[in-house]
């Protein structure tokens, strides 16, 4: 490739990136907030109502992906502008100074984001199954009832934070081609 192609190419793979995780954010974000499990109490004939935005880790993970919703809308613009014009809409340095830190700060967010989400739903879904056992060596199929749904719910968590990592990961590469912009700014 030559030198225009390429630089017309790296706008345009970035513009794609953050198309695309901003898509996986949303999805991810659109799991988490309307996952949920309903089962009778235990001791009680009333129903209860667990939802994936009642659990703090799961907050964050929400939060996480929101931030990187948000950031990336607020980029859209410019990327587009860069790729119809071929010219930077803020032409100054620090526009692209901006770009390279704020993706690693995005980075940082989702990365968290998706740590918590994932470590989140192994504990919890650890803590049902150690539960379970204990009421079967008890005698008793207590959490048997309704463990499918639960299973099913924390199935759905793990589904969201995958997204988040997928979304990450979108993130991360186009905070290398940002690397790049940067790296071929500072040559010239």
């Amino acid at each position: 490739m030559s030198e225009p192609e390429i630089s017309k190419a790296l706008p345009i793979t970035t513009l794609i990136l953050r198309v695309f995780a901003m898509l996986l954010l949303l999805t991810s974000v659109i799991i988490l907030a309307t996952d949920s499990a309903t089962f009778k109490a235990l001791l009680s004939s009333q129903e209860v109502t667990m939802r994936l935005k009642y659990i703090y880790s799961y907050r964050y993970m929400l939060s996480a992906a929101v931030i990187g919703i948000a950031y990336t809308f607020f980029q859209l613009p410019f990327a587009i502008y860069h790729i119809s014009t071929g010219k930077r809409l803020i032409k100054n340095v620090a526009a692209i100074y901006f770009d390279f830190f704020s993706d690693k700060v995005i980075l940082c967010f989702l990365a968290s984001g998706v740590g918590a989400g994932f470590g989140a739903t192994y504990d919890l879904k650890e803590n049902l199954d150690q539960l379970d056992d204990i009421f079967k060596k008890l005698g008793s199929n207590l959490l048997s009832e309704f463990r499918t749904q639960m299973d099913d719910f924390f199935t759905m968590g793990y589904v969201s934070a995958t997204l988040l990592l997928l979304g990450f990961l979108c993130f991360g590469v186009s905070s290398l081609l940002s690397f790049l912009t940067l790296f071929k700014r500072a040559q010239n």
